[in-house]
């Protein structure tokens, strides 16, 4: 019963944990304008939040192709970017 009562607490806390670590997809709306010239929510379908920041990560560090554009977004933006993203492409 004990283990229980545990896991039922531990859950909420861990997934607010990662939710509060996670980007803010409304901020990310508008630091992304630049990048829904080119992009929509449907690019990122079936990916996870954490694939979608890696994939932006590694375009601003030239490391994946990219056309230009990138300079809008800053290191500290990646992560509000990646929400807004992957909310649009259906991510909870």
């Amino acid at each position: 019963m004990k283990k229980l009562t545990t896991a039922m607490i531990a859950l909420p806390l861990a997934l607010f944990s990662a939710a509060a670590l996670a980007g803010d997809a409304a901020a990310g709306a508008a630091k992304a304008e630049s990048c829904m010239d080119c992009h929509a929510g449907e690019d990122f379908e079936g990916l996870s939040l954490e694939e979608i920041a890696n994939a932006i990560r590694g375009a601003l560090a030239g490391n994946v192709k990219h056309p230009p554009g990138l300079d809008e977004i800053a290191e500290g933006d990646v992560d509000d970017v990646a929400a807004y993203f992957y909310a649009e492409a259906g991510g909870q």
